[in-house]
């Protein structure tokens, strides 16, 4: 976290961090020079539950008073592939864009599970025995009762890791009771929320940089401007060996994240 926060550092960016609260002997101060830092109030953070969309408002509402030209959603595996001042020239030439990724790789079908009301959703990984019956047990039931979501044919897919500008950021905060209608009983459904939100408020989808969905190919071109390796692992963890894979995928296009 500390190398993404000092590649970071920079009196243009003011930087918003929120910590699972889960975390055990993660560093709680760092030391910045140029940008100012902001501590979010922490939660639980739980993998496939809403709590994943809970975390990402509460860092757009952390940081909408500001109203910055762009929020930009970095996990803590991410490193900028490009210095501070190719980042901000990009962005200040591209005024508001919205910038995301859709994928392909989902049908109506699946998405509408996703949306399905579930029990236990901080524990989708919960390894026990008792735990994976009850969730063959709980599929079997929303095949033969499924829950008709009148909302369904708004749903879409994509990356959760995206940059948005300050008028849809300002869009998703007024939207939060129906945010939390639509998925906090759901299942993985942070990469949901800002395609879907798109589809609600299409007046936005003119605004989008990069709207042709990918196939996790490395010859893609990734609309949120992030680099991620879905084509090798799940997704794959960057190495020193990879140096050249990560040149070629910066002179693609503008400045990429990559999540190592």
């Amino acid at each position: 976290m500390q190398t993404l926060l000092t590649l970071l550092d920079d009196s243009r960016n003011d930087i918003y961090l929120l910590v699972d609260r889960k975390s055990v002997g993660y560093p709680r101060d760092f030391q910045l020079n140029y940008a100012t830092l902001f501590s979010v109030s922490p939660l639980v953070i739980d993998w496939g539950s809403y709590s994943q969309i809970e975390a990402e408002m509460r860092l757009f509402q952390g940081a909408a008073p500001g109203k910055y030209a762009y929020y930009h959603l970095l996990s803590g595996l991410d490193l900028p592939l490009a210095n501070q001042d190719e980042i901000h020239a990009f962005f200040a030439a591209h005024p508001g864009k919205e910038f995301i990724t859709y994928s392909s790789q989902k049908n109506g079908a699946q998405l509408l599970a996703r949306v399905q009301k579930y029990h236990f959703t901080h524990n989708f990984r919960q390894p026990n025995k008792a735990m994976r019956l009850f969730r063959k047990i709980e599929k079997a039931e929303q095949r033969v009762f499924p829950v008709r979501k009148k909302f369904a044919g708004t749903l879409a897919f994509g990356s959760n890791w995206v940059s948005l500008e300050n008028d849809l950021v300002q869009v998703l905060l007024r939207e939060d009771d129906r945010i939390r209608t639509m998925f906090a009983r759901g299942f993985l459904v942070d990469e949901l929320l800002v395609p879907t939100m798109l589809n609600i408020y299409p007046e936005f989808k003119d605004r989008i940089y990069y709207d042709r969905p990918v196939h996790d190919r490395p010859e893609e071109f990734q609309g949120n401007l992030r680099y991620i390796n879905w084509w090798d692992g799940i997704p794959y963890v960057w190495r020193e060996k990879d140096y050249e894979t990560l040149l070629a995928a910066r002179r693609q296009g503008p400045p990429f994240f990559q999540e190592i």
